[in-house]
């Protein structure tokens, strides 16, 4: 039966312990089918045939994706944990921190364990398999500290960090609990709850920063939006554009245009310059920080990098579209590449939608097309 509300009117006439047991037989179920499809993904991997949006056509995010294809590899060497996955005795939140307990020795061991164990606690027992006191494993730590932050649907800037108590957690944790201290109500008011003064302190931190370093440089909104850098380019009079000396194809050189301070010359049958231009802007950078302020991240489907961003035309120039913030979306530099005129891959739709952009393959004929139109680079 594929619709739900059906679905629901016809179990409200089974008795109660009926429609447990079908619950039941249909969580099992599901989980073979989800042992099945990580044993079709080892596959697939083995034959180097996952593409590259194989996250964004299984709708879920690159970390995620990455996660199950190393479980699907671990699985293969683990028979016993493999088996109790096809079997459906394992939820997905149970698999993860078992399949990072287990090896070929304690197999069956974490297998059993797991199948009767929440997923909390074996989390736990992975963390503590974690940490051994040793140096390596210090160093280790260290280079796991981060920060996150994302932006909530509801228009609220969420964030997690991971910071070893012994490389500065410690720091920290004392730092914020003296200053929230501090901030005393005024005579006659409640204290505020310590989550919101925390955050307060977070605030004011920035704040501090941002007041010292202005410049006349934007260094925040430099670190979400990639560098512009200046590209030096030589136009002959016949053949390709050139950078130092090296040809370059029409389509790089437009897709550059968003991102860098353009240099161009004209050289005539000698390599003398005719006609020199002054350094262009094509997209600016306030338009540039724009089009990042509206996406907030990379705008290629599962992926949520929000450092170093770049402007991809979604219509190229070179394939005549504009640098309007309606043809512009905010791209992470791995994903650029592989977005057309240079790569294989369309990011469509309306950027001004939170949800109105598709991606999709180029059509060997769309290409073919592209190429008989002619494209200028103009002085």
């Amino acid at each position: 039966m594929d619709n739900f509300r059906e679905l629901c009117d016809e179990l409200r006439c089974w008795d109660t312990d009926r429609l447990v047991e079908f619950r039941e037989r249909a969580l099992r179920e599901a989980r073979r089918h989800e042992g099945q499809a990580l044993a079709a993904m080892r596959v697939l991997d083995e034959r180097d045939a996952l593409a590259k949006d194989q996250a964004a056509r299984d709708g879920v995010t690159e970390t995620n994706w990455k996660r199950q294809r190393d479980i699907a590899r671990k699985l293969e060497q683990l028979s016993h944990l493999g088996d109790a996955v096809l079997n459906g005795d394992l939820s997905t939140e149970q698999l993860a921190p078992a399949a990072e307990l287990a090896d070929e020795d304690s197999d069956a061991e974490i297998t059993e364990t797991a199948k009767c164990t929440s997923p909390l606690d074996l989390q736990k027992l992975a963390r503590a398999e974690r940490a051994k006191p040793r140096r390596e494993d210090s160093v280790a730590r260290r280079a796991r500290r981060s920060l996150r932050k994302w932006q909530s649907a509801d228009g609220f800037l969420c964030g997690r960090f991971e910071l070893p108590m012994e490389h500065g957690g410690a720091i920290v944790e004392c730092f914020f609990h003296l200053v929230a201290e501090r901030l005393k109500p005024a005579t006659g008011e409640a204290w505020e709850p310590a989550e919101r003064r925390q955050a307060d302190i977070l605030l004011m931190l920035c704040q501090m920063e941002a007041a010292e370093g202005r410049d006349g440089n934007d260094r925040a909104a430099e670190a979400t939006v990639g560098a512009q850098v200046d590209v030096h380019v030589d136009i002959p009079l016949h053949g390709p554009a050139t950078m130092c000396g090296v040809p370059l194809p029409d389509e790089w050189v437009h897709a550059a245009r968003a991102n860098a301070r353009m240099h161009l010359r004209v050289l005539d049958g000698d390599n003398n310059a005719i006609m020199e231009d002054r350094a262009r802007t094509f997209v600016s950078q306030k338009r540039r920080r724009a089009v990042v302020r509206r996406d907030g991240r990379c705008r290629w489907p599962g992926c949520g990098n929000r450092l170093r961003l770049q402007v991809h035309h979604l219509d190229p120039s070179s394939w005549g579209g504009s640098d309007d913030t309606s043809n512009l979306a905010a791209v992470c530099p791995y994903h650029h590449g592989l977005l057309i005129p240079h790569g294989d891959y369309v990011l469509g739709g309306k950027p001004n939608q939170p949800d109105g952009l598709t991606l999709r393959l180029v059509t060997a004929e769309e290409r073919r097309l592209r190429r008989l139109e002619p494209m200028t680079l103009a002085v």
